[in-house]
């Protein structure tokens, strides 16, 4: 962790004897106010304890406005000795006084964590044309080391995802150019490579609910394009189920049939490495035998679930199926415009929504548009 060697900061100096009174009258009527600097150690000089101070007026005025009829103390200057067990809380902490303040505003404010891996994206930092902005890249991602235990190696997003595996390109920032880990998400663990799979941590809390839902023993589920079997093994986890899960890549492929033997699953789940669309095909063994067998599909290809929704109501049963839908959506009203098409998508194919279980906003994905779920109980129409 690099802090400046030799540093003038604001102590205030009192009397032992007064220090534990200080500590808690300001955490009594100065609240959540920032007030100790913890970079630096506690001082102690004979019958006095002097507290590192955060610099800053609006601090300073505080302090002498609330405690001055309390306590008596002097703010002095003087030397500061760094704490070595001080770890920073956030990554704007950690490079504060490294690069320009004037920049700080543009460090983005999240970053996705994947087991020992970070991957950041510099939207707004990547507007500057100043000549050390690859050091403050650099700055930021030693950063993020600092600030998180676990994380070993830090990637850049370069791109944004294309191509029919959903990747994306990666540049190495700082550590050891490992992109394979492990990842652990509702106790659940998934080895995979973030540079050959997609895998997104953000939708934790999203496959959390999906899994804790109300799901029947022996159900026949469907997850059909399962990546590293994210959805499909937190489901088989602790339900006594069968999950087919498809996925088009191979190494999510590789990775899904590794994971399922990874985690000790109450369920069954199947692993296949093929294009969805192929279970139309009438010669396809599998799909005759599927063929109107589900009691539950999870679509998580938001950008284009919409263009299998034949292969849904093929495989679903005519009877009746829930049907967890994702989709990018246009504002306004995202859900109910994605309703709407599917609804009329639906008709075309003779089947329709018998009822709307659950629909929300997972998360904002552009301007103009967000990533939305919507849990139907959909059946073949009359």
């Amino acid at each position: 962790m690099e802090i400046n060697n030799k540093k003038e900061i604001t102590y205030i100096k009192l009397k032992k004897k007064d220090g534990q009174h200080f500590i808690d009258f300001i955490k009594k009527n100065l609240k959540a106010t920032l007030i100790i600097n913890h970079k630096f150690k506690i001082l102690h000089e004979n019958d006095y304890i002097l507290y590192p101070i955060i610099k800053g007026q609006s601090i300073l005025d505080k302090i002498k406005t609330v405690i001055d009829k309390e306590i008596n103390f002097e703010m002095i200057s003087k030397e500061g000795i760094p704490n070595e067990n001080y770890k920073y809380k956030t990554l704007q902490e950690a490079v504060k006084g490294k690069i320009p303040d004037e920049y700080l505003d543009l460090i983005p404010k999240s970053y996705d964590i994947i087991g020992h891996i970070a991957v950041i994206e510099f939207d707004k930092f990547n507007q500057l044309y100043d000549k050390e902005y690859h050091d403050y890249k650099d700055k930021i991602a030693n950063a993020i080391i600092d600030v998180n235990n676990n994380v070993k190696t830090v990637y850049e997003k370069k791109s944004e995802i294309k191509g029919k595996y959903r990747l994306r390109e990666l540049t190495l920032l700082n550590g050891e150019d490992k992109s394979e880990t492990i990842h652990k998400e509702n106790d659940c663990f998934f080895r995979l490579d973030i540079k050959n799979i997609y895998f997104s941590p953000r939708l934790v809390f999203e496959r959390r609910r999906i899994a804790s839902s109300e799901i029947q023993e022996d159900e026949i589920i469907l997850d059909m394009f399962a990546g590293v079997g994210t959805f499909s093994i937190q489901i088989a986890k602790n339900k006594n189920v069968k999950i087919y899960a498809f996925d088009v890549n191979p190494n999510a492929y590789r990775y899904l049939k590794d994971n399922i033997k990874l985690n000790k699953l109450n369920g069954e789940i199947f692993p296949n490495n093929i294009d969805v669309k192929n279970l139309l095909e009438p010669t396809n063994q599998l799909s005759k035998s599927l063929y109107n067998k589900a009691d539950r599909i999870i679509m998580n290809l938001p950008e284009s679930s919409i263009n299998f929704i034949d292969v849904a109501c093929f495989l679903m049963k005519e009877s009746g199926g829930i049907l967890h839908f994702y989709q990018f959506s246009e504002k306004p009203n995202p859900i109910e415009k994605t309703l709407k098409f599917l609804e009329e998508e639906l008709t075309l194919l003779n089947w329709e929504i018998e009822s709307i279980i659950f629909s929300k906003i997972v998360k904002h994905y552009s301007p103009k548009s967000e990533l939305i779920v919507v849990d139907l109980k959909i059946k073949a129409s009359k």
